[in-house]
Protein backbone atom coordinates (compact mmCIF):
# COMPACT_ATOMS: atom_id res chain seq x y z
CA UNK A 1 0.00 0.00 0.00
CA UNK A 2 1.31 3.42 -0.95
CA UNK A 3 1.85 5.97 1.76
CA UNK A 4 0.50 9.46 1.50
CA UNK A 5 3.41 11.85 1.23
CA UNK A 6 3.42 14.67 3.78
CA UNK A 7 6.17 17.22 4.29
CA UNK A 8 7.90 15.09 6.93
CA UNK A 9 8.08 12.03 4.67
CA UNK A 10 9.17 14.17 1.71
CA UNK A 11 11.95 15.63 3.88
CA UNK A 12 13.02 12.09 4.90
CA UNK A 13 13.12 11.06 1.23
CA UNK A 14 15.22 14.07 0.21
CA UNK A 15 17.60 13.50 3.13
CA UNK A 16 17.99 9.82 2.20
CA UNK A 17 18.53 10.81 -1.43
CA UNK A 18 21.28 13.24 -0.40
CA UNK A 19 22.91 10.53 1.75
CA UNK A 20 22.92 8.20 -1.26
CA UNK A 21 24.91 10.64 -3.39
CA UNK A 22 28.67 10.96 -3.61
CA UNK A 23 28.63 14.04 -5.85
CA UNK A 24 26.41 17.09 -6.41
CA UNK A 25 23.03 16.65 -8.06
CA UNK A 26 19.94 18.77 -8.69
CA UNK A 27 16.29 17.70 -8.57
CA UNK A 28 13.13 19.72 -9.07
CA UNK A 29 9.99 19.19 -7.02
CA UNK A 30 6.94 19.01 -9.27
CA UNK A 31 3.20 18.89 -8.80
CA UNK A 32 1.87 17.83 -5.44
CA UNK A 33 5.39 17.40 -4.05
CA UNK A 34 6.11 21.08 -4.55
CA UNK A 35 2.73 22.02 -3.10
CA UNK A 36 3.25 19.80 -0.04
CA UNK A 37 6.66 21.36 0.62
CA UNK A 38 5.18 24.86 0.31
CA UNK A 39 2.39 23.92 2.79
CA UNK A 40 -0.28 24.55 0.13
CA UNK A 41 -1.37 20.93 0.19
CA UNK A 42 -1.19 18.53 3.13
CA UNK A 43 -0.53 15.29 1.24
CA UNK A 44 0.45 13.98 -2.16
CA UNK A 45 -0.07 10.45 -3.47
CA UNK A 46 3.50 10.20 -4.76
CA UNK A 47 6.70 12.17 -5.19
CA UNK A 48 7.14 13.89 -8.54
CA UNK A 49 10.65 14.93 -9.51
CA UNK A 50 12.50 16.18 -12.55
CA UNK A 51 16.24 16.15 -13.14
CA UNK A 52 18.12 19.19 -14.33
CA UNK A 53 18.41 19.16 -18.11
CA UNK A 54 22.17 19.53 -17.86
CA UNK A 55 22.62 16.77 -15.26
CA UNK A 56 26.10 15.35 -16.04
CA UNK A 57 25.43 11.82 -14.70
CA UNK A 58 21.69 11.14 -14.67
CA UNK A 59 22.14 7.38 -14.15
CA UNK A 60 23.90 7.86 -10.79
CA UNK A 61 21.20 10.27 -9.65
CA UNK A 62 18.42 7.96 -10.82
CA UNK A 63 20.03 5.06 -8.95
CA UNK A 64 20.17 7.18 -5.78
CA UNK A 65 16.50 8.11 -6.26
CA UNK A 66 15.64 4.44 -6.58
CA UNK A 67 17.44 3.62 -3.30
CA UNK A 68 15.73 6.51 -1.48
CA UNK A 69 12.35 5.43 -2.90
CA UNK A 70 12.82 1.96 -1.42
CA UNK A 71 13.48 3.56 1.97
CA UNK A 72 10.12 5.36 2.11
CA UNK A 73 8.15 2.65 0.29
CA UNK A 74 6.27 4.87 -2.09
CA UNK A 75 6.21 5.79 -5.73
CA UNK A 76 8.62 8.36 -7.11
CA UNK A 77 7.83 9.54 -10.61
CA UNK A 78 10.58 11.10 -12.70
CA UNK A 79 8.89 13.43 -15.15
CA UNK A 80 10.43 15.19 -18.10
CA UNK A 81 8.63 18.50 -18.08
CA UNK A 82 8.00 19.82 -21.54
CA UNK A 83 7.24 16.42 -23.04
CA UNK A 84 3.53 16.41 -22.22
CA UNK A 85 2.99 20.03 -23.25
CA UNK A 86 5.05 23.14 -24.02
CA UNK A 87 6.42 25.12 -21.08
CA UNK A 88 5.76 28.83 -20.46
CA UNK A 89 8.33 31.42 -21.50
CA UNK A 90 11.12 31.93 -18.96
CA UNK A 91 9.99 28.95 -16.87
CA UNK A 92 13.54 28.41 -15.63
CA UNK A 93 13.70 31.85 -14.03
CA UNK A 94 10.81 30.92 -11.71
CA UNK A 95 12.40 27.71 -10.37
CA UNK A 96 13.10 28.67 -6.76
CA UNK A 97 15.66 26.90 -4.61
CA UNK A 98 14.26 25.08 -1.57
CA UNK A 99 16.15 26.90 1.17
CA UNK A 100 15.05 25.10 4.32
CA UNK A 101 17.08 21.93 3.72
CA UNK A 102 20.50 21.13 5.12
CA UNK A 103 21.89 18.75 2.50
CA UNK A 104 25.44 17.91 1.54
CA UNK A 105 25.28 17.13 -2.19
CA UNK A 106 21.68 17.57 -3.29
CA UNK A 107 20.21 20.86 -4.46
CA UNK A 108 16.41 20.87 -4.49
CA UNK A 109 14.42 23.41 -6.47
CA UNK A 110 10.71 23.97 -6.99
CA UNK A 111 9.81 23.76 -10.65
CA UNK A 112 8.12 26.85 -12.09
CA UNK A 113 4.71 27.13 -10.39
CA UNK A 114 3.00 28.30 -13.58
CA UNK A 115 4.26 25.21 -15.41
CA UNK A 116 2.93 23.05 -12.57
CA UNK A 117 -0.44 24.82 -12.67
CA UNK A 118 -0.81 24.60 -16.45
CA UNK A 119 0.18 20.92 -16.48
CA UNK A 120 -2.43 20.21 -13.81
CA UNK A 121 -5.10 22.16 -15.73
CA UNK A 122 -4.20 20.31 -18.92
CA UNK A 123 -4.69 16.98 -17.11
CA UNK A 124 -7.94 18.44 -15.71
CA UNK A 125 -8.82 16.05 -12.92
CA UNK A 126 -10.92 17.58 -10.13
CA UNK A 127 -8.05 17.34 -7.63
CA UNK A 128 -5.86 19.23 -10.11
CA UNK A 129 -8.36 22.09 -10.32
CA UNK A 130 -8.46 22.17 -6.52
CA UNK A 131 -4.66 22.21 -6.34
CA UNK A 132 -4.40 25.11 -8.78
CA UNK A 133 -7.17 26.92 -6.88
CA UNK A 134 -5.09 26.49 -3.72
CA UNK A 135 -2.05 27.87 -5.56
CA UNK A 136 -4.06 30.97 -6.48
CA UNK A 137 -5.52 31.25 -2.97
CA UNK A 138 -2.06 31.07 -1.37
CA UNK A 139 -0.71 33.80 -3.64
CA UNK A 140 1.83 31.46 -5.25
CA UNK A 141 0.40 32.23 -8.69
CA UNK A 142 -1.65 35.10 -10.05
CA UNK A 143 -4.70 34.65 -12.30
CA UNK A 144 -3.63 37.31 -14.83
CA UNK A 145 -0.14 35.78 -15.08
CA UNK A 146 -1.66 32.31 -15.39
CA UNK A 147 -3.79 33.50 -18.30
CA UNK A 148 -0.74 35.10 -19.94
CA UNK A 149 1.38 31.96 -19.61
CA UNK A 150 -1.50 29.76 -20.79
CA UNK A 151 -1.81 31.78 -23.98
CA UNK A 152 1.94 31.58 -24.54
CA UNK A 153 1.83 27.81 -24.13
CA UNK A 154 -1.27 27.34 -26.29
CA UNK A 155 0.39 28.97 -29.30
CA UNK A 156 3.15 26.37 -29.17
CA UNK A 157 1.07 23.18 -28.98
CA UNK A 158 2.21 20.84 -31.75
CA UNK A 159 -0.29 19.87 -34.42
CA UNK A 160 -1.20 16.32 -35.32
CA UNK A 161 -0.17 14.62 -32.09
CA UNK A 162 -2.06 12.43 -29.67
CA UNK A 163 -1.72 15.14 -27.03
CA UNK A 164 -4.59 17.49 -26.26
CA UNK A 165 -4.77 20.31 -28.75
CA UNK A 166 -4.51 24.01 -28.03
CA UNK A 167 -8.28 24.57 -28.22
CA UNK A 168 -8.91 21.84 -25.65
CA UNK A 169 -6.16 23.29 -23.44
CA UNK A 170 -7.65 26.80 -23.73
CA UNK A 171 -11.12 25.49 -22.78
CA UNK A 172 -9.70 23.85 -19.65
CA UNK A 173 -7.79 26.95 -18.59
CA UNK A 174 -10.74 29.26 -19.32
CA UNK A 175 -13.03 26.98 -17.29
CA UNK A 176 -10.66 27.17 -14.34
CA UNK A 177 -10.26 30.95 -14.61
CA UNK A 178 -14.05 31.44 -14.70
CA UNK A 179 -14.51 29.24 -11.63
CA UNK A 180 -11.62 30.43 -9.48
CA UNK A 181 -10.58 33.88 -10.69
CA UNK A 182 -13.70 35.85 -11.59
Amino acid sequence: MRKQIDKKLLHAFLTRLDESLDRPGVVFLLGGSSLVWRDIKKYSMDIDLALAGDEPDPIALLDAIDRAQDFIETTVDIIRMGETMPLPDDFGSRAEKVEDLNLRFLTVRHFDPYSIALTKLNRSEQRDFSDVGAMVGSGLIDCAELRHHAESVATRFPRGTSRPDKDDFRRKVDGFLRQFCE
